[in-house]
């Protein structure tokens, strides 16, 4: 009885003296910096509570790795943490993060955790359970914001070599790492290497071409798995003859130029903060995963051993090792200066007068200047200003041009001898009004010009009114630009796939019919010849060559259909009756499934290639054919119809034509032309926009034609376009 009353004293008494315990659990060791630098974050923010008590603990997953290291551990902190408990845990970075997720039930029952340094965070890690216990703060480096900053301080750069390791750490962000580069491969080389000796480090740099950057990500092991020190990293940054920027604040003052980093001590401080928080009652709900944003920083020493200006860094930036003063630089020009202030005041004064006396008398030059130089051939607009007699006074270049006359041929004589066909239009534009008018003008030997006319008054010295200044803007590109853009307005519109999306997916459905019955019945058969006799390998690889061979037929369907469904970016060489293929693979079933008839012709042999947008041209092709199928399924409602589709494809020397045939419903002769309108349909619930998408991409991203015919029995639908020469 003695023993248990003992026994619970003290339970309650430990209880007592870690109340206001924090455990703060390392993923690595003490005297790694990173390390280091997050502790200091939280011990700087615990000063302001000193009721409550720091726990560390160091994992050391640097150093060690082993497959059964981590069980070690767990059995450790059994006994450790068993009888321990605590306010709120801190993980610092990825090991300890997911140790806590893994083990959070049973060594760290109801106690919240807040993780930081965590690189690649997946929220889907935080299952239900977890989410009334965990959040935190993540670390995020910038990869791109770092290839953006070395192309903006080195922009002859040709290669950017990337130094990391193949700890769990590096791992996680090699992936980030390799798809970032992927953007910056038109202006330079990236090349990724974790697998380093670092004895022989300075002879890879050595290789490097001469115009190279380095980027620093993280070392702790080389390739052999040997620890590299702090110290050794050091002298490396400082004898490396290319450029190091790095990603972690940690190495600013060893010798990088800088970067665009994450800092360790606002890690930790954002971590012990939100802990905090949630001691004195913050629901964990209103305290969201955080994605700090990092800083430049630079060190101006080795910014000045490569040459590169303080003004040329992006601001705001962290700069150490300071920048000397105007005046400690140019110390003695300074002095000399004040020293002849009182006669360059002086000077200056003079120089002034004089310049004000010179303006006086050259007034009325400048004043003719302005108007000839400022506001005539700095502009591109033609323009001409008349007195009120209308007699033209002056002229620009621009409008010698447009009328192919000579200035002096123009200056003096009246507006309507120089532009008797639009003269009455101009006279016509109101004065001083903010809107312009359109007028066209025919040019000899060239095409028509449409002009924004803008009329108004001049004065004189006086400010009188002496006559009317016209100007005239060629509008003529503004305007078939912007005719161009409302035909292209709907292009970026991608309701016309997505309307046949349905459709294709049916079509793979019915595809995936067959060979799901093929695989269940050989699945039935192997079971039924194991209950006869035992099967040896023959036998079992026979079953599985056969499931294979359904599951691969089955995963082309998914392909084609993939392919298809992805848009095409830019121009490339393709072969159109390959084209076709892909895309009935796809919707042949959905055809068929219709009692509808799909046949191909075409008599030559040869690759017939296209210049344009391969999976567009199918989506045309797709269009066309599913109107085909609608016009035949709808025929079929009042009379029988035989349910044909062909598709002919042929070419000659500069073209290629495919022609789309059904014995459907057909096209009225007054329809012929309106059906590639937007939001013309003859489809119950179509939107009209499939054959309006079909003519944009053909005729206007690809520079063919289409139309439509009437025939005897159905409609039929032409497509043309430029035949390419080369392999596709």
């Amino acid at each position: 009885m003695n023993l248990l009353k003992i026994v619970i004293v003290l339970f309650f008494y430990t209880s007592f003296l870690h109340a206001n315990e924090i455990l703060l659990l390392h993923s690595y060791n003490k005297g790694l910096k990173w390390s280091d630098g997050i502790s200091k974050g939280v011990e700087d923010e615990m000063k302001k509570h000193p009721q409550f008590e720091l726990t560390t603990e160091y994992m050391d997953s640097k150093k060690i790795e082993s497959e059964n290291y981590l069980e070690e551990l767990l059995i450790l902190y059994r006994k450790k943490f068993s009888q321990r408990r605590y306010k709120a845990i801190i993980a610092a970075d990825n090991y300890a993060y997911e140790f806590a997720l893994k083990y959070h039930q049973e060594l760290f029952v109801d106690t919240p955790v807040i993780f930081c340094g965590v690189e690649n965070f997946n929220p889907k890690d935080i299952t239900p359970y977890h989410k009334p216990y965990f959040t935190g703060v993540v670390e995020y480096k910038d990869i791109r914001k770092n290839l953006e900053l070395i192309y903006q301080l080195f922009p002859a750069t040709k290669m950017v070599y990337i130094i990391s390791d193949d700890a769990y750490s590096s791992l996680v962000i090699k992936d980030q790492i390799i798809e970032e580069s992927n953007f910056f491969k038109d202006k330079f080389r990236v090349v990724f290497d974790n697998q380093i000796d670092f004895n022989a480090i300075d002879e890879k740099i050595n290789k490097l071409p001469k115009q190279s950057v380095i980027l620093f990500t993280s070392f702790y092991r080389d390739m052999y798995g040997s620890y590299v020190p702090y110290h050794k990293l050091q002298e490396f940054f400082q004898r490396s003859k290319f450029p190091v920027f790095a990603l972690n604040h940690i190495h600013l003052n060893e010798g990088i130029i800088g970067g665009f980093v994450v800092n360790p001590y606002e890690q930790g401080s954002m971590a012990v903060k939100k802990a905090f928080a949630l001691i004195q009652g913050r629901a964990i709900r209103t305290l969201p995963v955080d994605i700090p944003v990092g800083t430049y920083a630079f060190d101006n020493h080795v910014l000045r051993k490569f040459g590169i200006p303080l003004s040329d860094v992006p601001s705001p930036s962290e700069v150490i090792n300071g920048v000397e003063s105007f005046y400690e630089k140019h110390q003695k020009f300074v002095e000399n200066a004040f020293a002849l202030m009182p006669l360059l005041l002086l000077l200056t004064t003079i120089l002034i007068l004089n310049v004000i006396k010179r303006i006086s008398l050259e007034k009325e030059l400048l004043r003719q200047n302005k108007l000839d130089h400022v506001l005539l051939n700095n502009i591109q607009s033609a323009i001409f200003w008349k007195a009120n007699d209308g007699k033209i006074l002056g002229c620009n270049d621009l409008l010698c041009e447009i009328l192919q006359r000579d200035r002096f041929d123009i200056i003096g004589k009246h507006v309507k001898e120089i532009m008797p066909d639009i003269c009455d239009r101009i006279q016509e534009v109101p004065l001083d009004s903010p809107e312009s008018a359109e007028i066209e003008m025919e040019i000899p030997y060239k095409e028509k010009k449409i002009f924004s006319a803008r009329r108004t008054y001049y004065t004189d010295e006086k400010n009188h009114e002496a006559g009317v200044v016209t100007i005239l803007t060629d509008i003529t590109e503004k305007k078939r630009i912007d005719t161009e853009r409302k035909r292209h307005e709907q292009f970026v519109i991608q309701r016309s796939k997505q309307s046949e999306v349905g459709e294709m997916i049916a079509s793979i459905a019915h595809q995936w019919k067959t060979p799901l019955v093929e695989i269940s019945a050989i699945a039935q058969e192997l079971i039924y010849k194991r209950r006869k006799k035992v099967l040896d390998e023959e036998d079992t690889q026979k079953f599985v060559d056969d499931i294979m061979t359904q599951v691969k037929y089955m995963s082309n369907t998914i392909d084609d259909f993939r392919q298809f469904i992805k848009p095409s970016t830019k121009k490339t060489l393709f072969n159109v009756r390959e084209a076709v293929d892909a895309l009935l693979n796809v919707l042949n079933h959905s055809v068929k499934y219709n009692y509808i008839t799909l046949s191909i012709l075409q008599k030559e042999h040869e690759a017939l290639l296209a210049f344009g947008y391969p999976n567009e041209f199918k989506q045309c092709v797709l269009n066309i054919i599913n109107n085909a199928k609608d016009s035949i399924i709808k025929k079929r409602e009042t009379k029988p119809t035989e349910g044909m589709i062909e598709i002919e494809i042929k070419s000659d020397e500069h073209y290629i034509y495919l022609d789309i045939s059904d014995d459907g419903c057909g096209i009225e002769k007054k329809n012929l032309e309106s059906i590639f309108d937007p939001f013309v349909s003859t489809k119950a619930n179509g939107d009209g926009f499939g054959l309006y998408m079909a003519r944009l991409i053909i005729e206007d991203k690809m520079g063919g034609k289409i139309i439509a015919k009437q025939r005897e029995n159905g409609a039929q639908i032409c497509i043309t376009v430029k035949k390419a020469k080369g392999d596709a």
